[in-house]
């Protein structure tokens, strides 16, 4: 006998008739929750999807491969799931294991409605079946297993994952579906008495068929059709709930990886035109988002991967990347897209109370949509104060620590950004900060300091600029620290140091160099930075700069990513990227012996190693061995617990260097805790702005720990 069994094996025409009318039930409440989802996101301002599928097809394939890419390697191969332990193990078990389980499923009725037409094309028999009961009956003791770590997760409540009443349903039901799924095939076995190898294609089945073995066939088939329902009728369920509980990122999760921004550190122009079409700048409603972000909303599963990576909420600031993406999700769904009262909510009468919080959570809301109540039924909130506040906003550090651990590319910083933007124009910052921003508006730098004063620092050591070298190869941006603070000048003089010892055509601006105006966009004064830009632009457009080197990886960061949105656009080298290339080249060479043995640790800055994937030229710099050309060692360096990519921030990103606060809650304090734990003696950076903080921080825990830059170590090393 050729092993198969039928689709329907032992239910009655009358219960396929039923289930398939419930299987078009649950589809369509299904279709209905994913509706109401997509219209609170078309509330947002339109993304331009028709330019995806605009051109011939190699076109539209090289537009639509990047996020095809992302669907494969971090949805289906969950690239960004992996590397946590427990939490890991226990979603790759589940998904790996529901994935097979669903294809599986939607194999069967293709050859349930193949065969049916034409018996010919029945293709679930031989060994095709043996194979297909084999692989199910494993995988879904992997799902049972990833559902049981999440069992087991759930009731020690981590403080950093979101608790919801409706997760208790959800694992709960995924629990039944496996153990019913395996009770029904034991069942089956039972009143079937398949023999042969069709007998033992089913290992979990044959053995939960022990458990009724004593069954007449008749009670065995009596009992398989009862649990048959009650599986069914449970996978009707999860189906028709999906919308309405967390696990609604199985959609939404896939669309932002598809949709998402993939490059780290880059903002969104604003024009004066828009401004003055919308008459606002930045983010003041729910409904200015746009249509990605609102779906991001909705991929996020509060799993608080984003909150124990921030450094704000480690130092107690009231900034949580999670409740910021809940919040606002909460926010979109009071916001009917029909409503007239949302104009009502952005514009509000100032002597007028704001209406009060609403007091349900927000999965009452989805509950309720399935039952026909709208979201415009209940009273709306204001994003600003009412929803999100100043301090939240102001807390943030632009690290994207939040966005690089998030599995569905959720990107906080974008959202607290373009909130920035809104609340500087409306004139919401205030202290030292907006001080900066008024000294880069009137001297170029957030010192206040001449701009005739800028060259100073390179007095007496040979830089020249580029007037008095118009025929360099290299530009050297210094940048506002290396320019007019004290300590990051030594920095800069060791750079040269090195480019001269490399016999390297270099030059700088001098006077004419302004600041980037990084500081300036993250804080939200997109117009301050553009006008720095252009004016920046300018100036290197009249000496044909094409290839810039610079030791501040802000400096870097916008001009490798945000000056070319203005055309100016420049192949961009850190400091450090350059020092290993010429190491490597033979130009500069570590003599024989010197410090090497000591003890020494690295910072890596978030935007050098996270937002621009530069970490390992650092570390090849500090540990290259004499002579330069043979693999370097990891001698000398102790690395801390969160290094490259995941390194914890110095605090001074987004702004936050010119922000006044509590030595307590300091991040920088924590930075210097984990480099001090070490045992080194040296902490080596690769930013003005991590030297300023890592020296702070170091100086609060009264060690004598010494702090210098890369470039500092590599000249102290070659006695320049």
């Amino acid at each position: 006998m050729i092993p198969t069994r039928e689709t329907f094996g032992n239910i009655p025409h009358e219960s396929v008739i039923v289930f398939y009318c419930l299987t078009v039930v649950t589809m369509a409440v299904f279709a209905n929750g994913v509706w109401r989802r997509y219209r609170l996101w078309r509330q947002g301002v339109p993304i331009s999807v028709a330019q995806l599928l605009a051109g011939n097809l190699r076109e539209i394939w090289s537009k639509l491969r990047p996020g095809v890419g992302r669907l494969l390697e971090e949805g289906l191969g969950q690239a960004r799931v992996r590397g946590r332990g427990l939490p890991s193990f226990a979603h790759i078990w589940l998904f790996v294991g529901f994935m097979v389980l669903l294809l599986g499923t939607t194999l069967l009725e293709i050859d349930h409605l193949a065969s049916g037409a034409f018996q010919a094309l029945k293709f679930h028999k031989g060994t095709y079946y043996v194979v297909y009961e084999f692989t199910l009956d494993v995988f879904g003791l992997l799902f049972l297993a990833g559902c049981l770590l999440f069992l087991w997760r759930r009731t020690r409540r981590p403080p950093s994952v979101g608790h919801r009443g409706t997760d208790w349903y959800v694992i709960l039901s995924f629990l039944a579906i496996g153990i019913t799924g395996y009770l029904a095939e034991g069942l089956r076995i039972v009143w079937q008495h398949p023999t042969g190898i069709a007998a033992h294609c089913s290992p979990v089945g044959l053995v939960v068929s022990g458990l009724f073995s004593s069954m007449t066939k008749s009670g065995a088939s009596s009992a398989h059709l009862t649990v048959w329902w009650i599986h069914s009728m449970l996978v009707f369920g999860f189906i028709a709930s999906l919308p309405y509980t967390r696990l609604f990122h199985t959609i939404a999760g896939p669309l932002n990886l598809f949709f998402a921004q993939p490059v780290l550190g880059r903002m969104v122009p604003v024009t004066m035109e828009e401004v003055e079409k919308t008459e606002r700048i930045g983010v003041s409603a729910i409904n200015h988002f746009n249509q990605q972000q609102l779906l991001s909303l909705d991929a996020c599963m509060e799993c608080g991967r984003c909150e124990e990576a921030c450094p704000a909420f480690a130092t107690e600031k009231p900034l949580s990347p999670k409740r910021v993406v809940q919040n606002l999700k909460g926010l979109m769904e009071t916001r009917s897209p029909k409503s007239e009262t949302r104009k009502k909510a952005e514009i509000r009468d100032p002597n007028q109370p704001a209406q009060p919080r609403l007091p349900f959570r927000t999965s009452v809301f989805g509950f309720l949509s399935g039952f026909g109540f709208r979201v415009s039924d209940f009273p709306l909130r204001a994003l600003h104060e009412e929803t999100i506040q100043l301090e939240t906003l102001w807390s943030c550090t632009t690290c994207s620590a939040c966005a690089r651990v998030c599995p569905v590319r959720l990107d906080p910083v974008t959202l607290i950004t373009d909130m920035r933007r809104n609340r500087l124009g409306e004139g919401a910052l205030s202290g030292t900060a907006a001080t900066a921003l008024r000294r880069m508006q009137s001297s170029g730098n957030p010192w206040g300091l001449p701009a005739s004063d800028r060259a100073n620092w390179a007095e007496g050591i040979g830089a020249p600029t580029v007037k008095e070298n118009p025929n360099f190869e290299l530009l050297y941006w210094v940048g506002c620290a290396g320019s007019y603070d004290r300590r990051a000048q030594r920095v800069a003089k060791a750079v040269v140091k090195l480019l001269k010892q490399a016999c390297v055509n270099f030059a700088i601006l001098g006077n004419e160099e302004r600041c980037t105006g990084d500081s300036a966009r993250r804080l939200g004064d997109e117009f301050l930075f553009q006008e720095l830009a252009q004016a920046n632009i300018a100036t290197l457009a009249k000496y044909n700069v094409r290839r810039i080197l610079t030791h501040c990886p802000h400096c870097m960061n916008s001009l490798r990513k945000d000056y070319p949105q203005f055309g100016g656009n420049y192949t961009v080298v850190h400091h450090t990227e350059f020092l290993e290339q010429l190491l490597a080249e033979g130009r500069l060479l570590v003599p024989e012996g010197g410090p090497r043995e000591e003890a020494m640790t690295y910072h890596d800055p978030c935007y050098l190693a996270r937002v621009n994937g530069i970490h390992e030229a650092p570390r090849n710099v500090l540990t290259m061995p004499p002579g330069g050309r043979a693999k370097p060692p990891a001698f000398g360096l102790r690395e801390m617990p969160r290094g490259r990519e995941k390194t914890f921030c110095c605090g001074a990103g987004g702004g936050r260097m010119w922000m006044e606060e509590e030595p307590q809650k300091r991040v920088c304090t924590l930075r210097a805790k984990e480099a001090l734990a070490t045992g080194a003696t040296t902490i080596a950076v690769a930013c003005p702005f991590c030297l300023t903080m890592i020296t702070d921080g170091v100086a609060a825990q009264t060690e004598s720990t010494q702090i210098m830059d890369v470039a500092e170590i590599l000249a102290a090393r070659l006695k320049l």
